[in-house]
């Protein structure tokens, strides 16, 4: 039998998240009784985070409750969505606390561990030591999968098993991943089903519904997440699979009324919050609506993935029961909307785009509560705000917002806005349907179905390898929507293949740096910024080698 390594604590760096000051020199005097150097201490959640930003630590000691800051559950998720901890990172969640929800809350963003307090090092100990050996063990297959390594990850996860039969069943479940990657489903399918028949594990169960989803197989899916949903009614995953679906099958009262019993179990999480709000609106029920909206701005009061949408979204619910409902209190739920336009105001102040929808919304609500120098006041504030935006806006934003303007009689900027946002979506069929209910300017649906048309031959011209017939498809997609930034990166990619393929000739690479100048209101944080950074840099480099 193969005997567990020690671990040698004096080489892992350690960080304590705790605002206990006693406790967390407790914290440290364990670790240091285990032989452990180099430690750092913080006392509150904004500080872990850029700690973290600045080195990457082997352990991780973090309390749930931090004060009036980021909470332990907050900062996991964090440094998980920024990808600030190394592969075999030991996370550690400590608390005093054991309400349902702060359970269900801290488990749902998974911590490696979880210890209530009180404890001793020997407890910690026993408890780092079983996790830091796994975690060593599994390291090299998730630094594959974190590379999207899938078959080299799938590979190893079988000589991991024979190695370490203990692991099996944590090499299974990357198993699974790698092969639904990899579009295996049905081999995907064969490995969840083998366990559940063993035993019904809630991950293989999960797998099992996901397998059923991605072969379009929905009704099959549904059952086996409702199945799930009575068998283990704290996985709170099948809830969100399950609405999901519901959604899908056309049954939008059914999937609220299932993400109304999953925030019931975990009110803090922060997304779902959010998919019960857009629900409630889509079903005309505001009461929900506004109630979703409201947690989701509570438990999003310290986190990095609060948006403007949630205090949009309850002042619009909020005008809306005013609109329907004579008993309400009135002057009280006005209090309350002119304070959460106040917080968001003053949390996204530097973003004129998000000052902008802002200001629009203001104007909406006052229209609903007949207040002329309201409506009047903020859609001055609205032109002025719109003049500075650098970035496109959100094609629902902007079904949102042109809505709202033409309500208030401002069609012209509606209509532009409109224009704007088609010339950047042409290739969402549902918005597109959403515009052309709005706009009165019938050639811009027109013009985004030929757009999508040349754009879709050229793309598959460029798949079959005809760089040249793509790229003047390309040619004939931007003369009707020049403004598009993926035309353009399609476009410039295409020069930059025919220039690797075919014939090395500069114009090529002239065109494909014109091309690229022409792509504007590109902000860094858009998911196409790391495109376009990198066609540039080929380019350019391109350039420099003639």
């Amino acid at each position: 039998m193969m005997t567990k390594p020690l671990v040698r604590y004096s080489q892992k760096s350690v960080l304590i998240i705790e605002d206990f000051t006693e406790f967390a020199r407790s914290l440290r005097g364990m670790m240091i009784n285990m032989g452990s150097k180099k430690i750092d201490m913080v006392y509150c959640g904004e500080d872990a985070i850029q700690v973290c930003k600045e080195q990457k630590y082997d352990i991780i000691l973090s309390d749930y409750n931090l004060g009036d800051g980021k909470d332990g559950q907050q900062v996991l998720e964090e440094l998980h969505t920024f990808d600030l901890l190394k592969t075999n990172t030991m996370f550690v969640m400590v608390t005093a606390e054991n309400t349902t929800e702060m359970v269900m809350g801290a488990l749902e963003f998974q911590p490696d561990s979880y210890l209530t307090k009180p404890f001793n090092g020997h407890i910690l100990k026993s408890r780092l030591d079983k996790g830091i050996y796994k975690k060593d063990i599994l390291a090299p297959i998730a630094k594959l999968i974190r590379k999207k390594k899938w078959q080299l990850a799938l590979d190893l996860c079988d000589e991991t098993i024979e190695e370490h039969p203990k692991f099996r069943m944590a090499c299974l479940r990357h198993k699974f991943l790698c092969l639904k990657r990899l579009k295996q489903y049905d081999k995907a399918l064969e490995l969840t089903t083998g366990i559940v028949n063993e035993r019904p594990i809630p991950w293989a169960m999960l797998g099992v519904g996901e397998v059923f989803f991605a072969k379009q197989e929905l009704e099959r899916a549904s059952d086996l997440f409702s199945d799930m949903i009575n068998e283990f009614p704290m996985v709170l995953e099948a809830y969100d699979w399950q609405a999901k679906i519901q959604h899908l099958l056309g049954q939008p009262i059914e999937a609220q009324n299932t993400l109304i019993k999953a925030v019931q179990y975990s009110p803090k999480a922060l997304k779902r919050q959010k998919s019960l709000g857009g629900l409630a609106e889509e079903n005309n029920d505001f009461e929900i609506m506004s109630g979703a909206f409201r947690q989701a701005i509570k438990y999003g009061s310290n986190s990095a993935f609060a948006s403007p949408d949630e205090f949009v979204k309850l002042t619009k619910s909020i005008g809306n029961q005013i609109k329907g409902n004579a008993d309400v209190d009135k002057k009280k739920l006005i209090n309350e909307v002119e304070n959460v336009f106040k917080k968001l105001d003053n949390r996204f102040k530097e973003d004129p785009s998000t000052q902008f929808r802002s200001a629009v919304a203001h104007a909406d609500f006052g229209s609903i509560t007949n207040d002329e120098k309201t409506v009047e006041k903020y859609l001055t504030a609205a032109n002025k705000f719109y003049e500075k935006i650098d970035s496109h806006i959100d094609a629902n934003q902007s079904i949102e917002i042109s809505e709202s303007l033409k309500k208030l009689g401002q069609s012209e900027l509606a209509e532009s806005i409109l224009e704007e946002a088609v010339e950047q979506h042409f290739d969402d069929p549902d918005f597109i349907k959403k515009a052309e209910k709005i706009t009165s300017n019938k050639n811009l649906i027109l013009n985004s179905k030929k757009t999508n048309q040349l754009n879709n031959k050229a793309i598959h011209l460029f798949s079959s390898g005809d760089f040249a017939g793509a790229i003047e498809y390309f040619k004939k997609a931007t003369k009707i929507a020049g403004n598009n930034i993926n035309i353009h990166l399609n476009h410039a990619q295409a020069l930059l293949k025919r220039y690797q393929t075919e014939e090395k000739k500069a114009q090529y690479l002239e065109e494909a740096q014109q091309t690229l100048s022409e792509i504007n209101r590109l902000s860094a944080n858009d998911p196409r910024y790391e495109r376009y950074s990198e066609l540039s840099r080929l380019t350019q480099l391109m350039l420099q080698n003639q």
